[in-house]
Order: C-alpha cells, then sequence, then structure tokens
C-alpha cells in the first residue's frame, strides 16, 4: 500500500470519528402507530420504497419496527390487516444522535442490519431520524469533497504569481494581397490573451493594434512579419515589413491619410485610419521607416498599473 492510500485511510477514519450521526441520519422519518395495519404500512413502503417503517407511540417513543419481511409473513399468514402492534420488532438496536458514526458503522458491521433508528439520546427514547450505511458515505464523501475544495483554495491563496524568466512571443508571416488572412494573427493573439486572463478590454486594444497593422503590411508592403511579446506587465507589438517604405511619416498618421490604390479602396480597405487606430489604441508607439527598404512599427500595452 502506497503511502498516499494510507493517508486516505486515516483521513477517511478520522472523518468517521468526526461526523456526528445527526449530521449524517435522514430526518425525515415515516412511522406508523402500534394500531397500523399490515396492509396501511405495506401501502406506504410500497408508494414510498422503503424497507421498513417504525413505529412510535403519541410522543414518537419508539416502540418497535416493522420489515418488509414482516408483512411478506403477514401475507402468508393471512393477518394483512390485523393491527402490528402485536408482530412488530421490540428488542431494536439504537444509536443516539449525538454519536460518532463509526459508533453506527460497529453495529452495522456487527448486526448486519440495514438501517438503525436514532434515538434523541441514550436516556430519551424518542425517534429523530434513520440511518443507513449509505447515509454515511453520502456525508463522507461531502465531507472530503469540502476539505479538497478548502485545501484547492488555500494553496491557490499561498501560491503567488511567479515573473517570467522569459516573455512569451507569438509570431506571424504576412504576405502581400493576402486579403483572406487578414486577421488571422489578431484572433489568434486574442485566444491567447484570454488564456492568460487577460482583460477584455486590453485585449480589444491589442487585437485593434495587429490587425491594422496586419492590414498596412497586406495592402502596402512587399510581406513581413507581425510579432507578439507577453510579459507579465506588457504585451510589445512589432510588425516590420519589406519596402517600400514611407516617404513622410507625419503625413501618414493623419486621419484618412492613404496611398492605397483604387482596386484596394474598392475591396473596401485603405480608408486611412490604421496608424491613426493603431496609435489611439497603443500606451506606447514608434514607427520607423526607410525608402526602398521597409518600415518597423513598435507599439506596447502596459498590462499593470
Amino acid at each position: 500500500m502506497s503511502i498516499f492510500e494510507e493517508r486516505q485511510i486515516r483521513l477517511v477514519h478520522e472523518l468517521m470519528y468526526q461526523i456526528r450521526v445527526e449530521e449524517a441520519m435522514t430526518k425525515d422519518v415515516v412511522s406508523f402507530p402500534p394500531s397500523a395495519t399490515f396492509r396501511d404500512i405495506q401501502l406506504c413502503l410500497k408508494d414510498r420504497r422503503f424497507s421498513g417503517a417504525p413505529i412510535v407511540d403519541e410522543r414518537h417513543h419508539l416502540l418497535g419496527i416493522i420489515s418488509i419481511d414482516d408483512i411478506l409473513t403477514a401475507f402468508d399468514v393471512n393477518l394483512i390487516n390485523c393491527p402490528v402492534e402485536a408482530f412488530m420488532t421490540r428488542n431494536l438496536i439504537t444509536i443516539p444522535a449525538s454519536y460518532s458514526v463509526i459508533t453506527a458503522s460497529n453495529l452495522f458491521q456487527k448486526h448486519k442490519v440495514g438501517r438503525l433508528p436514532v434515538v434523541e439520546s441514550s436516556r430519551v427514547n424518542k425517534l429523530v431520524g434513520i440511518l443507513t450505511f449509505g447515509d454515511i458515505l453520502t456525508h463522507l464523501l461531502l465531507k472530503m469533497n469540502a476539505l479538497a475544495e478548502s485545501l484547492e483554495a488555500r494553496e491557490r491563496a499561498a501560491v503567488k504569481p511567479q515573473p517570467r524568466s522569459e516573455p512569451d512571443k507569438l509570431r506571424f508571416e504576412l504576405a502581400p494581397d493576402n486579403f483572406e488572412r487578414a486577421g488571422i494573427a489578431a484572433t489568434q493573439i486574442k485566444k491567447y490573451l484570454r488564456g492568460q486572463g487577460v482583460p477584455s478590454a486590453l485585449i480589444r486594444r491589442i487585437a485593434v493594434i495587429c490587425y491594422e497593422a496586419e492590414l498596412n503590411v497586406i495592402i502596402h508592403s512587399l510581406g513581413g512579419y507581425l510579432e507578439m511579446t507577453y510579459a507579465d506587465d506588457k504585451v510589445d507589438i512589432t510588425v516590420v515589413d519589406d519596402g517600400p517604405g514611407i516617404p513622410d511619416l507625419e503625413e501618414a498618421q493623419r486621419p484618412g491619410y492613404t496611398t492605397a490604390n483604387e482596386k484596394i479602396r474598392a475591396l473596401g480597405f485603405g480608408a486611412g485610419m490604421g496608424l491613426v487606430n493603431i496609435k489611439r489604441c497603443a500606451d506606447t508607439f514608434e514607427l520607423r521607416s526607410e525608402m526602398g527598404k521597409g518600415t518597423e512599427l513598435k507599439a506596447t500595452v502596459i498590462l499593470q498599473d
């Protein structure tokens, strides 16, 4: 037996001592007076799918019990319509409500009974519930689940997020005029950031930056790449393309400015708001370009205050 299995068994044993009978028992007990007939009890047991019923007096003190075997015997000897008082089992094994379920478990094992009437105390024979071994198992599982959840909660609270030794990176190659794949990088980055627990408002800003940057490369360049770098406190987005370069960086950042041709505009792109939207969504923004060689864009979104 492994150490883990031994610990589990020890935990179950300890819980069995801690759990009181009154915690696990069924409290809503169907009982009958001694004047009830076998037929009365048989119809109730059939409807409720019980296999026995306690017999109590007017103060709810336990007098005896009638089992399904008693009812079958009453059928055989034609006593089904007789009161049960003279035939009920009186020598009962009971358990007080304040006892631990380990005591009840021992009684089940010793006397081979299916249920135990639960009484108020060792001195007061008032019926307060019925206990089966299934009741004990059910309550035991609930206790163990509650302990496991409590332990997990404490472990989560005790574990502090560790800084990343190296930032995570996602890189996407971008091809010119490939409008069918426009937005792929933005979509994948959104999915990744959701998995990291980044707030939705920040993810939307990052997605806008990535989408607009993708389109700029697809529309205006000979191809390039987009790289997203995720750290604990920020997201950096770097976009590099090959030629032709931007002649006037200041003018290119003016709302509505575009060099897109008629074909691109006819497709619904090239409205001249790409760099404007990127700059608006970024906490820091850099743009460098060299004619005939290409352009590099860097944008950062801060994740923490």
